[in-house]
């Protein structure tokens, strides 16, 4: 049994349109800020998030055991030039922008044959334009998205005991895999 004590953060979706199944464990909160940072700059994991209901947790172990699960989702507030910022009340859950709701997301009603074909070309580019969620994950938005984390207000409980490292080969098991220190996506 592994009786180290580690953080782990884990992301991901449950499988279906989207496959994702990261966790990245760590000794020190400092690693994992600067992981969940570098995950949250691209515009898939942003589209996963606000798209797929992905989970996002910082799991704490303490000597082996683990004692508490911490949902991110409440502490992270997406900001895109032009639109209303995006936080979260839960997994599936964002707040301040209807992505069910974007257009181009929703089918096109079959008994609207009066439209002009050229009209539905104008319209699919300002659809595809104004659509966040395509803009997120076709990673369109460069410089006009900002994530921010309020890690003051997430109660991080310090790890106790002796911790995991580098060195350390099974740290957690997760489905049928063996999670060693670092980055690992079992979905890839």
């Amino acid at each position: 049994m592994f009786d180290k004590s580690f953080y782990d953060l884990a992301f991901g979706v449950d499988p279906g349109g989207a496959r994702k199944d990261a966790h990245f464990i760590s000794a020190t909160l400092d690693e994992v800020k600067r992981e969940l940072a570098s995950e949250l700059s691209q515009g898939i994991n942003l589209y996963l998030l606000c798209w797929y209901g992905a989970h996002l947790t910082l799991d704490v172990y303490q000597q082996g055991e683990l004692t508490e699960s911490i949902d991110l989702h409440p502490f992270i507030t997406i900001s895109v030039e032009g639109h209303p910022d995006i936080t979260f009340t839960g997994p599936g859950e964002p707040v301040g922008y209807d992505f069910r709701g974007d257009k181009g997301d929703t089918e096109d009603d079959e008994d609207d044959e009066d439209e002009d074909f050229e009209d539905e070309d104008d319209e699919e580019e300002e659809d595809e334009e104004d659509n966040l969620a395509d803009r997120m994950f076709a990673d369109d938005l460069d410089d006009s998205v900002k994530v921010s984390v309020d890690w003051d207000r997430i109660p991080v409980p310090s790890l106790i005991g002796e911790v995991a490292g580098p060195d350390d080969e099974a740290v957690l098991l997760t489905g049928d895999h063996l999670a060693e220190y670092g980055y690992q996506d079992f979905e890839e």
